[in-house]
């Protein structure tokens, strides 16, 4: 089965059946079959695991939450298998829980906000309301109980009946995750072979953003004690700053992420068009779910999820065509890694508005607790940047927990293509007015900036207090 493994020193059953609901998925057998994969798992792990908790993990795989029955699935379960649901997406498996040995308890170490703890019988509670979805703590359980609700059930459907026009967004991070063969012409040729209609750069629409941003901290940046924050495409540190520091809200970039931003304009191309994205952050599919941004992302998948997809349908992405259909421009592409947002944004300005009398002063930051402590200094004011670049996971997307490779190596890649690319910023990309002609819009900084239809459609509506 390739890269689908178990460690040995674990009970992690995660992989396994991802691969099997897959491709039973995939071949259309998975609802006669579900029964049968969870025998099959249950008997090979009989010493370690339940029924039960087998039959937890499968429903985890089909994008259902656990439940107390040793049956896969109940009378009301193939209704919300149809799309995405809105319960949050890091779910617990609490009987698995229990086999844990209390000094293993690797999900509290890896919660820097302490949402996770477990009762006096073992069980894990995870606290909604301290949790903020990065997704950590399910690369460090070894059981593999916590996990993130899989939306490729209902995706691998819609891409075998083709009833409507399935887009790939692929982030910014994508670059060598699926291995050092398999540059992002193979990528997007084994995505196409997939089913899907085309593939697109997230980083395309980055660009976008970035302009956006620019523009943005002309009209709020005026005094030397104006700021702003953005990675707008961190959904976890917007989400650290409103549940957190909500006085900070109002400093926030109202750009929604690129992400979004795809998605909308896409949709605004071919509304009935159906958008993935695919990345490496857990947090991804539910900020698809936040009620102002809603509707635009039909499907988040992480790069693990996507491996598994491949493996499953068969398709070795090393030995498909090398057909590139690049888009995006240097500064889009740097968005992958901690800094590449500032980056980007400061060479835009540079070329949009040379002249603005407050320079931007740029501090990057990247994990939760150092995110926090830079809010708390901002907060008390012993801060004198002008523009705040947060990232949930050390490194930045290439961070994430839904990564194939370490962040390190991730981050080279993602560099290396960046300097691929035949235009620097998102000023010289042909590609952006290409995108604002189509919708008609002509100049930039009319479409971009304000309150503009164009620039209404990359906004989100933060509740600023």
């Amino acid at each position: 089965m390739g890269g689908i493994f178990i460690e040995t020193n674990t009970i992690n059953i995660k992989p396994r059946i991802l691969y099997h609901v897959a491709k039973a998925a995939w071949e259309g057998t998975l609802f006669e079959r579900r029964e049968e994969i969870c025998d099959m798992v249950s008997e090979e792990f009989q010493n370690h695991t339940t029924r039960r908790y087998v039959a937890n993990q499968i429903r985890m795989a089909m994008g259902l939450a656990p439940h107390n029955d040793d049956a896969v699935l109940n009378d009301y379960d193939e209704e919300a298998l149809m799309g995405m649901a809105s319960e949050p997406f890091i779910v617990a498996n609490p009987e698995a829980c229990r086999m844990c040995p209390k000094e293993e308890r690797n999900c509290e170490k890896a919660c820097p906000l302490n949402a996770i703890t477990h009762d006096e019988l073992g069980k894990v509670k995870i606290d909604q309301g301290k949790c903020l979805g990065e997704g950590h703590c399910i690369t460090a359980c070894s059981f593999g109980s916590l996990g993130e609700k899989s939306q490729f059930i209902p995706l691998v459907n819609l891409l075998k009946q083709q009833t409507n026009p399935v887009y790939a967004s692929l982030a910014p991070a994508f670059v060598g995750q699926f291995g050092p063969d398999v540059t992002p012409g193979k990528l997007r040729s084994a995505l196409l072979t997939l089913g899907f209609t085309e593939v697109l750069e997230t980083a395309l629409y980055a660009d976008l953003v970035t302009m956006k941003e620019a523009f943005e901290f002309e009209e709020h940046v005026k005094t030397s004690q104006d700021f702003m924050f953005t990675s707008c495409c961190c959904p976890v540190w917007i989400k650290l700053i409103e549940n957190k520091f909500p006085d900070l809200v109002e400093h926030i970039s109202p750009s929604v992420s690129p992400m979004v931003a795809s998605a909308r304009v896409i949709k605004e191309f071919e509304p009935e068009a159906k958008v993935v994205f695919i990345g490496p952050c857990v947090a991804k599919k539910s900020e698809a779910m936040l009620p102002d941004v809603k509707g635009a992302v039909d499907f988040v998948l992480t790069f693990q999820e996507l491996a598994t997809i491949f493996e499953a349908a068969e398709i070795n992405p090393a030995q498909q065509e090398d057909n590139e259909k690049a888009v995006a421009s240097w500064g889009g592409r740097i968005y992958g890694y901690t800094g590449g947002v500032s980056a980007a944004v400061a060479t835009t300005l540079e070329k949009l508005i040379p002249h603005h009398l407050q320079k931007l002063v740029p501090i990057k930051v990247d994990g939760i607790p150092d995110c926090q402590k830079l809010l708390e200094q901002i907060q008390n004011s012993q801060l004198t940047a002008n523009f705040i670049e947060g990232m949930a996971c050390k490194g930045g997307c290439v961070g994430g927990p839904g990564r194939l490779i370490p962040p390190g190596q991730g981050r080279e890649y993602v560099e290396n293509y960046g300097k691929t690319s035949p235009v620097h910023t998102s000023v010289e990309n042909p590609q952006v007015y290409a995108i604002l002609a189509h919708l008609g819009h002509e100049d930039a900084m009319t479409a971009l900036s304000g309150k503009s239809p164009m620039a209404g459609l990359l906004a989100r509506k933060l509740d600023k207090k």
